[in-house]
């Protein structure tokens, strides 16, 4: 779920009378590619995965009842139910692997071509192997070459004219909250691709408003950042304040918003049940900053949160699942080890044969709650690779040996980590363990960093699958809103949709 959305550096505005009374009560009729495209935004992953179900099944049955109508040469062939079964289920599975339902996939034609057509070919190979090796049923091939036909003719086209709608034209939001809420926002949203979001600037709850205090920590102190970012932005013109709250119904209509977005220091305000209420009599979205970020990113803004969040988020009460989680993590790496053993002395040599000794690489962690442990891995870097004291490891690490890259790009340096999850100080999925020198000076740094030590750190995880390697604070910071997201919707489900995606990584060589 990250990099989904851009923002328009400029919004030309018509100039706006602040105080001017409501026109109307009535919702404003909104263009009708407007609508369409807010029910595009309103489809979910599940919803695609549907659509793609059904085709499929539609397919496979059209193709088994030509087969079979067109005499007794196909009367061998598998029942049609059975077919339909092994694509529906293999063919989706694939598209969730190489990340075909992300919303970030609807915003670009090379990743829509490039991951429609790596589920459709893993897609089918795993139905065949699975009709004729595990259930030993006959069928004719022509039945995946419709199955490939169609969903091209159809299921890819679809996803073009969906990426069309959503990219040429785009969604309004109007920030209710002060002038650097807005810079905020929009310097948020400017971190994403795509350009289907623009702010049309902002409004204060109320005329006395724009000294509030801004309760995600600055307080008092920041109101002199506040005061430059103010100037800035009003100097740049792109987040203009358009008038107050009271003119909301106006604004609305006048400038076509599509949602509200509600700054996060003002949960509590006084004026907000108002502002709620006028956004939804206008039938226009509403919701927080926060709440938008993730959304759209799959991550948390970290140096915006407050600790209102947290109590929302409500962190800590996932007992069951931990139960749950621990089961699944024992038996996966059961079966992890038993079937990577065999390669393990074929690492090791190539290891020694290279570099020599030592093979396996060893170095203390923090892990849950602070407790520090020893992580395993296969040695990739030189043996003398931190002589000049700690660095961040880097995706062209130059300390990297060349049967290092390959352990690396296939994630093979990892296989040791299996011990490390059967002990328990680490799990299939959590954030990445990092090391106590660089924990130390993060925590010094950046907000809320302590807290993603509250889980039990992962082989993979939500910022492993969508964040590459942290080789800077600026990087730990950005990977730190992933695990802050993680942290908050962490189940079974999401830990399952991290593993299948991460096989997707493994199957494309990223890391």
């Amino acid at each position: 779920m990250s990099d989904a959305v851009t923002i328009s550096s400029r919004v030309s505005l018509p100039s706006v009378r602040p105080g001017a009374r409501a026109r109307s009560t009535t919702p404003p009729d909104r263009p009708a590619r407007s609508r369409i495209r807010r029910f595009i935004l309103s489809l979910s992953s599940t919803t695609w995965v549907c659509l793609d179900v059904l085709l499929i099944v539609l397919a496979t049955l059209g193709a088994q009842s030509i087969l079979l109508g067109t005499g007794t040469s196909y009367a061998w062939i598998a029942s049609p139910w059975l077919a339909s079964a092994a694509f529906a289920v293999c063919i989706p599975l694939a598209g969730l692997v190489f990340g075909l339902y992300e919303r970030p996939t609807l915003l670009s034609r090379g990743r829509i071509l490039f991951r429609s057509v790596m589920a459709l070919a893993l897609g089918t190979g795993l139905a065949f192997a699975c009709l004729s090796v595990f259930l030993y049923a006959h069928f004719s091939r022509w039945s995946g070459v419709a199955v490939c036909v169609t969903y091209l003719l159809v299921a890819v086209p679809l996803r073009l004219v969906t990426h069309e709608v959503l990219t040429r034209s785009r969604v309004r939001l109007l920030c209710v909250g002060s002038a650097a809420d807005a810079h905020r926002l929009a310097r948020v949203l400017g971190d994403l691709r795509g350009r289907h979001y623009c702010v049309v600037g902002h409004v204060p709850p109320e005329p006395a408003s724009e000294r509030i205090e801004d309760r995600s920590g600055r307080g008092t102190a920041g109101r002199g950042e506040e005061a430059r970012m103010t100037s800035a932005v009003a100097a740049d013109e792109t987040c203009p304040r358009l008038g107050t709250a009271a003119d909301l119904r106006r604004l609305v209509a006048e400038h076509g918003v599509d949602e509200v977005v509600v700054s996060g220091a003002l949960a509590g305000h006084p004026a907000l049940g108002r502002i709620v209420a006028t956004c939804l009599e206008q039938g226009c979205r509403v919701t927080d900053q926060t709440t938008l970020v993730e959304k759209l990113m799959g991550e948390v803004p970290a140096d915006s949160i407050t600790a209102e969040w947290f109590l929302r988020a409500d962190v800590q009460n996932h007992s069951s699942y931990d139960a749950g989680k621990r089961i699944m993590d024992i038996m996966v790496a059961l079966v992890g080890l038993l079937v990577s053993l065999p390669l393990w002395p074929l690492i090791a040599l190539a290891i020694w044969i290279e570099s020599g000794r030592p093979l396996l690489f060893t170095q203390l962690r923090v892990g849950q709650f602070g407790r520090l442990f020893t992580i395993y891995k296969f040695r990739t870097m030189r043996s003398n690779a931190e002589k000049d004291g700690a660095r961040w490891a880097a995706a062209n690490d130059d300390r990297v040996t060349r049967v290092g890259r390959i352990l690396r790009r296939s994630r093979l340096d990892e296989l040791p980590q299996l011990v490390n999850i059967l002990l328990g100080d680490m799990s299939l999925v959590g954030p990445r363990p990092e090391r106590p020198v660089f924990v130390r000076q993060l925590e010094r740094l950046l907000p809320h960093y302590r807290l993603r030590h509250l889980v039990k750190p992962g082989l993979t995880g939500w910022a492993q699958i969508h964040y590459g390697y942290g080789a800077s604070v600026a990087d730990a910071h950005r990977k730190l809103c992933y695990d802050l997201y993680y942290l908050k919707h962490r189940s079974l489900d999401l830990d399952l949709a991290i593993l299948i995606r991460t096989f997707g990584t493994f199957v494309l060589g990223s890391r």
